[in-house]
């Protein structure tokens, strides 16, 4: 009986008023209202909502500063008097509040941010808008309607996430996508550095953009030639920055670098006082100091020693460094911040305090995207995390959930749990990487959102709020995007969903699309069933951007339908033993099937410098034939010959086989160089190569005995592996991690990614 009271009082309270006119037979019934000193976020949110209404409706709200006597008068304004109640619950956060009384709508918050988020959701909540994606020409989908009545004009909306975002990867500075995420809640952008045209979207600044210790603070054109004790030592030799494609560390233990580092910050924040936060990023890389005071075990003030080999000794050695900045920080500035990346090396909490005034940006790049981080299959980065809170309470929980290939990767459901689980311990700071929705250097994501829409909408809006039901708001997305081919679309991700949560191998950062599409569509036969639910809806889906968008899911099928059915390699059968050629076009090679998809690892771009493989096997071996292209054979990196088991730096080849053979899971790999070095890992076995240099580049042929993998060709139909040429550019060999172009733009270690080798 209490519970029908609560719900007829609650109607009673929402009923108070009638629904306000915006506009009546395409004409204006209403007029928007802002102080003529507005904040530009306010006279933003003014225009949005006079650009949205006028799109919906046809009818142009007038923009006034003064009331005018409209049939309805809708106020944006900050800190207004009338609703001190409001106004203390939203200090601190960019939330709002709708109030009506009588003919007039108050949207506010205590922060510019808040009325623009407050415009958004308003008419989120009283039309059927909905900005999908960011495309401007199909993205935004609404129903046309000259007659606007708004009902929702009385609640509170309080974010759990007071910084919310996405670090879109695209083209810089994709006006598009920063839209959507303004339109969609989100507060935080990779385009975090002040600029006039951004004012308008209110977002949180942050000077000094991502890994930046060599590109901000000690860029070796000013300090190298002078200071190369600045730099990393490796083999008795300073690395200089440029020789490496993601640059260097510091030599954290020097204390004039030290000296130097807080010169340079002294320098960023009086140039750029408008900011509250400077960001201090390692690099992205493991290029970290060998010099003997950098492996040298430190003694903390508590007595406790760290020696080099612990797992938290280089996030030891870069905080104690860090805290120095800092505090020289809070000394002189009061009040500025440091944001920093627990990340690589400083992803394992330190073994000291952290100063207050720093702020962690934790990446958890080694986790399963399949699982949350409660999961035993997270231990590792749930052990991390938990080892952080002690140290610090300023943790930004940073993702890749947005780094998505063209394969529809249901990752709402893991990152609205994991947003949820980790605001227990006081986190409510979140961004990941995502995506733009257009043609980047490292990938197309228009293919991606294609795919992903759904998914990134949910996010978005999620981010907000974690604890909203994740299915219901892909219904909305649905509902509102297709109309009455929802159910249809509904069902065509859930077959996926429900594949891909059952799939093989981890789900991280760098997924491979064609694996997925395989493992999902093409072997368990379920081609025909999907293709089958987005013809249905083709033929329901009314709106004609909800088309456009339906036209893009059903183009990435069927693209990457016919490059999962092609997403394997042939081994064909020979009766003896072929010989190695350098170019594989005589013998026995000619019988073999060349496959040159190498795409470079993380981007699904071809390589540079072109690679074939051929497979070739008989009753006593199998044979991996490869040519790597060089354009520049003379200036090649590779190792010179050495004893021992030895991994390729600079150019290589490596083999990766997987499998549960013998009744064992196997995994073995297995790597050779132009000098003819040879690695074997995880399962040693016994297997030969050949290699020579040529003038186009050079080639390698792995010769691998069946019985040293425990197989028997006769009764072996298909293997599962990967391929990965490594190649760098820096002419330095031994010191500069390789760049990898991989089969199939696949992955290494991932099983998830590896292809199949069918013999024949």
């Amino acid at each position: 009986m209490l519970k029908k009271l609560l719900l007829c009082l609650s109607f009673c309270a929402v009923s108070l008023y009638a629904a306000v006119p915006l506009t009546n037979n395409a004409q204006p019934s209403a007029e928007i209202v802002i102080g003529q000193d507005s904040h530009p976020a306010v006279q933003y949110a003014a225009e949005e909502l006079q650009h949205w209404v006028r799109e919906i409706s046809g009818a142009e709200l007038p923009i006034v500063n003064v009331p005018g006597g409209a049939a309805t008068e809708i106020m944006l304004c900050v800190n207004p008097k009338e609703f001190p109640d409001d106004l203390a619950k939203l200090q601190g956060n960019d939330g709002y509040a709708v109030r009506q009384k009588g003919n007039t709508i108050y949207i506010f918050g205590t922060q510019p941010k808040g009325v623009l988020n407050g415009v958004y959701k308003w008419l989120y909540k009283n039309t059927d808008i909905i900005w999908a994606r960011p495309n401007t020409e199909f993205g935004t989908v609404f129903t046309k309607n000259p007659n606007l009545e708004f009902k929702y004009n009385d609640y509170i909306d309080i974010p759990v996430y007071v910084l919310r975002g996405w670090q879109m990867i695209g083209p810089r500075n994709h006006v598009p996508s920063e839209e959507w995420q303004v339109r969609n809640g989100s507060n935080w952008s990779a385009l975090n550095a002040y600029s006039k045209d951004r004012v308008k979207y209110a977002p949180i600044f942050e000077f000094g953009s991502g890994h930046n210790l060599i590109g901000v603070y000690i860029p070796e054109k000013k300090y190298f030639a002078e200071h190369p004790e600045f730099y990393p030592m490796r083999k008795g030799k300073r690395l200089r920055p440029s020789e490496f494609s993601n640059s260097v560390q510091l030599c954290f233990t020097n204390p004039e670098l030290l000296k130097t580092f807080i010169k340079e910050v002294d320098d960023r924040v009086k140039t750029n006082s408008n900011y509250d936060t400077y960001r201090i990023m390692i690099e992205d890389n493991y290029n970290l100091c060998e010099c003997p005071e950098c492996l040298k075990p430190i003694t903390l003030p508590d007595g406790k020693t760290v020696n080099p080999k612990d797992t938290n000794f280089r996030s030891t050695q870069f905080f104690l460094w860090l805290n120095e900045i800092a505090r020289h920080l809070q000394k002189n500035y009061p009040g500025k911040r440091i944001l920093t990346f627990g990340y690589f090396f400083t992803e394992p909490p330190p073994a000291c305090k952290v100063e207050p005034n720093i702020s962690i940006s934790f990446c958890p790049i080694h986790k399963d995207t399949k699982f949350t981080l409660q999961s035993p299959k997270n231990k590792d980065t749930m052990d991390k995390f938990k080892g952080w809170l002690p140290i610090t309470n300023q943790l930004t929980w940073r993702e890749y959930f947005g780094l998505v290939p063209p394969f529809p990767r249901p990752t709402d459901v893991i990152a609205l749990a994991d947003w949820k689980y980790v605001n227990q311990y006081g986190i409510n700071r979140t961004y990941s990487e995502m995506y733009a929705d257009a043609l980047g250097s490292r990938m197309d994501g228009t293919k991606s959102w294609d795919a992903n829409a759904m998914y990134f909408w949910v996010m978005a809006n999620g981010s907000w709020n974690p604890s909203r039901d994740v299915h219901e708001m892909r219904r909305e997305f649905l509902d509102r995007v297709y109309g009455p081919a929802a159910d249809d679309m509904e069902k065509y991700y859930r077959i996926l969903e429900e594949q891909w949560f059952k799939s093989p191998g981890k789900s991280v950062w760098n997924d491979n699309a064609w694996a997925n599409w395989r493992n999902c569509v093409v072997v368990p036969k379920l081609e025909d069933a999907c293709r089958d639910c987005l013809e249905r809806a083709a033929a329901k889906v009314i709106h004609p951007n909800g088309k456009k968008m339906l036209q893009g899911v059903r183009n990435n099928f069927e693209e990457y339908m016919t490059m999962a059915r092609e997403f394997k390699l042939t081994a064909t059968k020979v009766d003896k033993a072929p010989e190695f050629t350098p170019d594989f076009n005589t013998g026995e090679w000619t019988k073999a099937t060349p496959n040159d998809k190498f795409f470079i690892n993380g981007t699904m771009k071809p390589h540079t410098e072109k690679t074939v493989l051929r497979v070739l096997y008989d009753n006593t071996n199998i044979y991996f034939g490869v040519k790597c292209y060089h354009k520049d054979v003379k200036n090649m990196p590779y190792l010179s010959p050495t004893k021992g088991n030895t991994f390729p730096n600079g150019e290589g080849f490596e083999i990766f086989l997987a499998g549960v053979w013998n009744g064992k899971p196997h995994f073995t790999q297995m790597a050779f160089d132009p000098s003819n070095n040879r690695y074997t890992a995880v399962r040693p076995v016994k297997w030969s190569s050949q290699v020579e240099i040529t003038g186009d580049g050079w080639s390698g042929m792995a010769t691998v005995p069946w019985k040293s993998i425990g197989l028997d060709p006769a009764t072996t139909k298909t293997l599962h592996a990967t391929f990965v040429r490594q190649f760098m550019k820096a002419k330095t060999v031994g010191i500069a991690p390789p760049r990898a172009a991989i089969i199939f733009g696949g992955a290494r270690h991932l099983r998830g990614s590896f292809c199949d080798i069918e013999l024949k």
